[in-house]
């Protein structure tokens, strides 16, 4: 998986475990990046596989930044990152479902593979992460 990168750094236990139905988790933050660009706004959803317990767990992206903290954070395994990284284009355009109100438009950042279920970005949450988890989208 040469195309994909996930930056994972720090091995100290400090966030904490966390309860999400039970199973251990992690709070996970990071930086959300498309190569080199910081991510404005967006979405990312953790998504359990091969194994792993627990649901998906989703979180805004806020100027660049993630925090995972809600029913504990991610479940302790391998999940699939689906990262809707998205920036402002400067335009205003019209708002579909209200005539006369226009809002900022805003692009996807990198290709919408990346965006559902057939993303290749993977991380593996253990229990000694200290919780940093910075995600890029390769260009």
């Amino acid at each position: 998986m040469g195309y994909c990168l996930l930056a994972v750094s720090g091995c100290l236990l400090t966030a904490g475990c966390g309860d999400k139905g039970g199973l251990p988790s992690r709070v996970l933050h990071g930086s959300v990046l498309y190569g080199e660009e910081k991510a404005e706004m967006g979405r990312l959803r953790f998504v359990p596989i091969e194994g792993t317990p627990g649901s998906a767990s989703t979180v805004m992206i806020v100027d660049g930044q993630y925090r995972v903290e809600a029913r504990g954070g991610v479940p302790i395994g391998k999940h699939r990152v689906e990262v809707d990284a998205r920036r402002k284009t400067g335009r205003k355009v019209p708002l579909p479902a209200r005539e006369g109100t226009l809002i900022e438009e805003t692009v996807r950042m990198g290709p919408d593979r990346y965006a559902g279920t057939q993303s290749p970005l993977t991380i593996k949450v253990t229990e000694q992460s200290d919780g940093r988890i910075d995600i890029i989208i390769p260009r």
